[in-house]
């Protein structure tokens, strides 16, 4: 294929400023309504009666295995979400239902889970845009990281649908490239970041690698580079620290250290998923932060806990920031935690000193109303019905400053 660059213009078509973008539903099937009907908010594959559940073969498996308690669930409007992953277009696959309409949550109502604004607009197959936004880093979160980091430039190289990237533009930062393997990717990211060369490439390739490396060498111009960031997949490393050259899905995190070894930035950014800690026992997660120390950096990760930082989700992730200079600190959480509990019904919170994490209902519930699979990609929103200072922010109506002031004061 060879490294390609996305133009914004390619895909930035002309729309209202008052647009609402991809608030749009899964189609449900006649078993998935019944089961989307008998659940409450806050419940889940329990509630859902046996005359019922005995149509589905993997609900009778659960019943009988005991599944997960996300499983089938129904969001509870007063506490944050679950995670919201990349399956959030069957109810079976998680706590995607609705709180109080028949459904599940739409595209936008994911992306507003994530902390995506109102104002990014995801583009590609509806089936991609499901990924675009279950595997994006929270832009509320890169947010507070980006303010803990000096101001500079960045290159992001597992880019996706830019959640990361968001973040740090919104803190200061300058995106001067972009990288990803998926064209549905690399055009949500152009169209919401027009001022980034965002390049379609697969850095496992050698020359798809060079040309990337040329592309930010050129927009640097000399300058100095603040940060590498992305988030690839990590499974390939081995103990003996040696790369399994067979599992081209999961060596992404070569190129990136390769990178980093080449530019040397003044800091580094890996983002994963919470399984990077136990993966082959830790090694890998030890070898990354081994590898960053050897080639200068002084380097920490972390486990962080996404409604901290005003993310109405319980999204868990691990992340490994390095800098060349003095040791990371990781910036102080914004709001409470949830605890974890065996007991879906009873939700405690870390800290009674700082404010409770901003909830589904507060994120989602001045979204029009809408039925499973027969909504539009563009539609009209009605600034009247906003109730809380989330769905205020994420329309761009306040600023990041007054959103958290409002939590705090």
């Amino acid at each position: 294929m060879g490294m390609v660059l996305v133009q914004a213009e390619q895909v930035r078509p002309h729309v209202s400023v008052d647009s609402l973008f991809n608030h749009v539903s899964a189609t449900l099937s006649q078993l998935d309504m019944e089961m989307v009907y008998s659940v409450p908010p806050g419940g889940n594959w329990q509630d859902i009666p046996l005359e019922v559940a005995k149509k589905s073969k993997r609900l009778m498996q659960i019943r009988e295995s005991g599944g997960r308690t996300t499983y089938y669930g129904r969001m509870h409007p007063n506490h944050p979400s679950y995670t919201i992953s990349t399956y959030f277009n069957r109810p079976g696959n998680g706590t995607f239902i609705h709180p109080f309409q028949d459904r599940l949550i739409s595209l936008r109502e994911g992306a507003r889970l994530q902390s995506f604004s109102d104002s990014y607009r995801f583009l590609g197959s509806q089936s991609s845009m499901y990924k675009q936004i279950g595997n994006a880093v929270p832009p509320l979160l890169a947010r507070s990281i980006g303010n803990s980091i000096p101001r500079g430039l960045v290159v992001d190289v597992f880019a996706g649908a830019g959640g990361l990237s968001e973040g740090l533009v919104q803190s200061g930062h300058q995106v001067i490239v972009a990288g990803d393997n998926n064209r549905n990717m690399c055009m949500t990211y152009a169209y919401n970041h027009p001022e980034t060369k965002t390049s379609l490439s697969d850095l496992t390739n050698p020359e798809e690698f060079q040309s990337f490396c040329k592309l930010v060498e050129d927009e640097l111009h000399g300058r100095t580079l603040q940060l590498i960031v992305g988030g690839p997949p990590c499974q390939g490393f081995s103990t003996a620290g040696k790369w399994d050259s067979t599992d081209s899905r999961n060596s992404l995190v070569v190129p990136m250290l390769r990178m980093i070894q080449r530019f040397l930035p003044e800091y580094v950014l890996i983002e994963n998923v919470l399984g990077l800690k136990w993966m082959k026992n830790g090694d890998i997660l030890e070898r990354i932060i081994a590898i960053l120390e050897n080639i200068g950096y002084n380097t920490s990760w972390f486990k962080i806990k996404a409604e901290s930082y005003g993310v109405p989700q319980r999204r868990r992730r691990i992340f490994v920031i390095g800098s060349r200079s003095d040791q990371y600190d990781f910036p102080e959480p914004q709001f409470a935690s949830i605890k974890t509990s065996r007991n879906r019904s009873i939700v405690t919170y870390s800290s009674s000193c700082l404010p409770v994490p901003i909830s589904v209902g507060s994120a989602i519930f001045d979204l029009p109303e809408i039925e499973p699979g027969t909504s539009s990609h563009i539609q009209s929103y009605d600034m009247k019905n906003i109730d809380s200072m989330y769905q205020k922010y994420m329309r761009g109506k306040t600023s990041y400053e007054t959103f958290l002031k409002s939590h705090n004061s």
